[in-house]
């Protein structure tokens, strides 16, 4: 039998389109939480649909080299996509939006210029101007946080036993049929450098230290200047290279006992992306480490071969630092008492009951131990640690990276021609 034939209309694909339907809400939600009021000539029927067509779009990061896993790259576009809708942007005084929202409100203020600008004889009108103002300042916001977004995943699993990431932010070409501008985030696998070096007759491999960079060439090694050394180091480098050995390591693990391995290789990488200082201390040169600004320990340097080698990890309480040797002056405390009493270990502090050791908290207060106490209402889960130092993510990302900074401005030259 013949089949009936359905003379309806089919809707237009936009029309069924729930990927349509929720831009459309969360556009109108993100104007209402600024308090901006939705204009009917940018949500016109027409107008949502050129408005949708037309957004800001963040791709799926994507890999540009053999060094990167499936597993690896689905890890970091899942943690990337749930930091993109974390509401942490203050953009005004208690209105506290998403990276995701930036951009929508970006999308929006851009459809409200360019609908005023067809309507206005005048296009230098105060009004648009202060549109073209506002979509700029919402792509800058955008912009940072997804980028940093990204820092945030790829310096947790960057580890210098394994491998190191690297991260590229490339436009979409724009293309008369194709109104809408995006964001491609590339992703570079940096295998680790391993280096052996023979210390007191022995052969130790050492791990060389390294950092993701926002402008290419994206990653890289991280240096120490000569004049950080003062006079302990008499050679002919100008910058030296920096390396890690595996004992130093796990003595990390070990010390900072409440951290995962995705916090160490993070506070790794807080606390050696810039070596500006260094500490000396009866003959040794020691790296101050710190979590939420905080000093919990040292790494422990020396010069070998041209490189700045860190050899261990001493806790803030072991001898050989300043605040141990204090410690150990005041209550006779030797190496053996600080491990017996498990003193040497960030758990043995945030678990402490200073109400009832009264005591033994003025001994670590006087030894100059107590900022340490802090710690104790802080979560040592990364993400929020991160979230914490999130303003020194941003300024690491931001200082004197003038390729990136173009890179932005020709993102927004873009976005105004699109």
């Amino acid at each position: 039998m013949a089949r009936k034939k359905n003379n309806r209309k089919k809707k237009p694909a936009h029309q069924t389109n729930g990927g349509y339907k929720n831009y459309i809400r969360d556009v109108i939600e993100a104007a209402k939480i600024l308090g901006l009021r939705t204009d009917a000539r940018v949500l016109s029927n027409t107008n949502k649909h050129r408005l949708y067509e037309g957004r800001l779009r963040i791709s799926n990061p994507e890999v540009v080299d053999g060094y990167v896993s499936g597993a690896e790259l689905k890890r970091i576009t899942q943690k990337v996509k749930e930091y993109y809708r974390v509401r942490n942007i203050e953009i005004k005084e208690n209105t506290i939006v998403s990276a995701y929202q930036c951009s929508l409100l970006q999308d929006y203020t851009r459809a409200l210029q360019k609908a005023l600008a067809d309507s206005f004889e005048d296009k230098n009108d105060p009004d648009i101007e202060m549109l073209k103002s506002a979509q700029s300042r919402f792509f800058n916001l955008a912009y940072s946080y997804i980028i940093t977004h990204f820092y945030k995943i790829i310096t947790q699993l960057s580890n210098p036993e394994y491998k190191y990431f690297g991260l590229n932010m490339r436009s979409l070409a724009l293309y008369k049929d194709n109104p809408s501008f995006g964001i491609v985030p590339e992703i570079y696998g940096i295998p680790a450098e391993v280096k052996k070096f023979t210390i007191n007759n022995q052969v130790r491999p050492a791990f060389r230290l390294g950092k993701p960079n926002a402008e290419k060439p994206y990653f890289l090694w991280i240096k120490v200047e000569k004049n950080v050394f003062g006079e302990n180091y008499n050679g002919t480098k100008n910058e030296l290279d920096v390396y890690i050995q595996s004992h130093a390591i796990k003595r990390l693990c070990q010390r900072l006992d409440l951290l995962k391995r995705p916090a160490i290789n993070y506070i790794l990488w807080q606390n050696t992306n810039t070596i500006s200082e260094l500490t000396i201390h009866r003959g040794n040169l020691l790296l101050p480490v710190k979590i939420y600004d905080i000093k919990i320990g040292y790494l422990v340097a020396d010069v070998v071969d041209d490189v700045l080698l860190f050899k261990t990890f001493l806790f803030i309480t072991h001898n050989c630092t300043p605040e141990g040797d204090t410690l150990r002056s005041i209550s006779g405390l030797g190496k053996e008492d600080i491990s017996y009493w498990k003193i040497d270990r960030l758990s043995t502090f945030v678990s402490l009951d200073t109400t009832k050791y009264l005591a033994l908290t003025k001994l670590f207060k006087h030894s100059g131990l107590s900022d340490i106490f802090q710690l104790k209402d802080k979560d040592f889960d990364v993400e929020l640690m991160q979230e914490a130092n999130l303003d020194g993510l941003i300024h690491y990302l931001e200082r004197g990276k003038n390729a990136a900074k173009v890179q932005k401005q020709e993102f927004e030259a873009l976005l105004q021609n699109a």
